[in-house]
This record gives C-alpha cells, structure tokens and sequence, in this order.
C-alpha cells in the first residue's frame, strides 16, 4: 500500500475519531457560556475551554496548498481560516488569533480539495451574543458558491448541496467526516436553542459542499 494510500486511511479513522464529540460535548453558546470550541473531539477531548496557543507546530505550516481563507459572498462571509487541531490535553483546539472573526480547518483531516471531506468549523456568536464568524450560515441556500483560498493564491470554488441540523446524538459521523467518494467541503456551527443545564445548545448546522 503506497504512502498517499496510507494517509487518506489515516486521515480518515483519525477524523471519524475525533467527530464524536463535536456532536456530544459542549457546542456552547460563547455569549452564555464562553465555550471555546465549536468543533470538539470525542472521548480524548475535555469540554473545557481550548487553547490552541499550545498547539504543535508541523512541517506543513510552510506549505503553499494549505486554506487560508474563506468566503461565502452570498451570505457575506470573508474569514481568514487557522488550522485547529488536538492540544496535548486531548481538546479540539480553536481559531487563536482572531477566534470571533477567523475560521478553524481541522487539519487532521483532507484538506480542502483533496478528496474527502474537509471541515471548517466558526462560532456562532461572541460574549454579550453578537455575531460572530458563521452567525449567518444559517441563511446560506443550496446552490450557493463557497470559496477557499489556498496559500499560493489558487482559488477553490465549491457549491453547497445540502444544508441539515442535528441533534449531536443522532449526526451520521460517516457521512460529515468521513465520506470520500468526492472532495467535500462542510462548515459546522452551533444552532438551536440554549440549554443552560447542559452548556450548550441543542442542535448542529452542518452545511455540505462539493467541489465544483
């Protein structure tokens, strides 16, 4: 089995590994609950607040195919993307320079354009409720074009081609984190309403694109 072979293997069982708790920990509201990630890894994460300051570095920081930025001109977003990835700790790191107004790409799995399925995360809101990043993905429509811009300046074009809420206990893994019959593109963030018991709120918008 060639190399590419076993890091689309891996990328994948390491993706699906980390979906879990993206969809059964804290997905908080940041004006109530000032939880720090929208994305959040099953069982090794921790449903504190993550800081991704401490995040390793990889060889691939200096690589010119990485995503760099995101834009969804019909609903107005125009986000510069940060890779998110797994802190020591076991949390799912989360955008650190400009967490209200970035984007996070999970780099642990494909990255855009690659096949699979790639994924961005964005909060929802900020402390005090305004908006934040993906406050308006909830409008966003089937057929509309999403754009990511890699590091050497190629720009990726993809279109959404459905758009879903779940409730975290019943999101189909697979098919979010692990499809790889073409390249795909999902963003998450939270939605619902927001259950102060639990710190977090009571669905998940997941919106699909393909490339093309």
């Amino acid at each position: 089995m060639g190399t590419s072979s076993m890091r689309h293997i891996r990328n994948t069982c390491a993706v699906l590994i980390s979906a879990v708790v993206l969809f059964l920990a804290a997905c908080g509201s940041i004006s109530t609950a000032r939880e720090a990630s929208i994305l959040e890894p099953p069982e090794r994460v921790n449903a504190g607040v993550a800081n991704s300051s401490t995040v390793k570095s990889t060889p691939a920081s200096a690589d010119a195919t990485l995503p760099v930025r995101l834009s969804v001109p019909a609903i107005g977003i125009n986000a510069l993307i940060e890779q998110v990835g797994i802190l020591p700790n076991g949390d799912m790191a989360t955008p650190a320079q400009n967490p209200w107004v970035d984007s996070g790409w999970y780099s642990e799995g494909p990255r855009p354009g690659e096949r699979g399925s790639a994924v961005i995360d964005g909060h929802l809101d900020r402390p005090g409720g305004y908006p934040a990043v993906f406050w308006n993905l909830r409008t966003i429509r089937v057929g509309d074009a999403v754009f990511v811009t890699k590091k050497d300046g190629k720009q990726l074009r993809f279109h959404v081609t459905r758009i879903a809420y779940y409730m975290p206990q019943n999101a189909p893994l697979q098919d979010i984190f692990g499809n790889r019959s073409s390249a795909f593109l999902n963003l998450i963030t939270c939605a619902g309403d927001w259950i102060p018991n639990q710190h977090q709120t009571t669905l998940r918008l997941v919106v699909y694109t393909e490339l093309g």
